[in-house]
């Protein structure tokens, strides 16, 4: 112990530091505004334990319920919500006055708007109205017209450009695909509309 003795009078010689009076009621203080902010909140809804699970080829056998559909509507909403703010980036870096196509200017916000009206149906389902459950479909129809329309106008633009022709055609046969999946779970053959405990097809 005596080759510890300066340790120990250093030790016993330094102050001891006292927490603030208000230590606690800070940390829970912090701790109420981080689990009201609107990044947390996303994150439990993320986290949250559900009654499914996320299978595609499931649910386009048997169908799927009302909250996976829903759920599946905001993934690809997701997707072009990311797309635009991607865009929109690539966008912002390049000249004001370089001549590109309006088409390719306006690309971000048609993709930002197809977001917009996938998590608006997305909100429909969640709702659970059987009017609302029945226009879905009609809406995932304009979502695939609206795509093939802006993907053939893309083509027609870009047609000599073959690295941007495999990109677009990459991005809109993907959209496309997306847009039979939620079409084929939101037809009335597959719908489930759930009330309670009952289940009426």
């Amino acid at each position: 112990m005596e080759k510890y003795k300066n340790l120990i009078q250093k030790i016993q010689k330094h102050k001891i530091i006292e927490p603030p009076d208000n230590l606690v009621a800070g940390v829970m203080e912090g701790i109420g505004k981080l689990e009201t902010g609107l990044f947390y909140r996303f994150y439990r809804f993320l986290l949250r334990p559900r009654k499914f699970t996320l299978d595609p080829v499931s649910a386009l056998r048997t169908g799927p319920s009302l909250e996976e559909k829903s759920l599946y509507f905001m993934l690809v909403a997701f997707a072009h919500l990311t797309l635009a703010v991607v865009l929109l980036m690539g966008l912002k870096s390049i000249d004001t006055r370089t001549l590109l196509p309006p088409l390719l200017w306006w690309q971000p916000w048609f993709s930002l708007f197809l977001a917009c009206w996938l998590v608006f149906w997305g909100f429909i389902l969640k709702k659970n109205t059987r009017a609302g459950v029945k226009a879905v479909r009609a809406a995932a129809l304009f979502y695939i017209e609206a795509v093939v329309i802006n993907g053939a106008l893309l083509f027609m633009e870009f047609s000599r450009t073959l690295l941007l022709v495999l990109y677009i055609a990459a991005m809109i046969g993907s959209a496309i695909a997306a847009g039979i999946f939620l079409a084929f779970i939101s037809s009335s053959d597959n719908m489930k509309i759930i009330r309670g405990a009952s289940v009426i097809t």
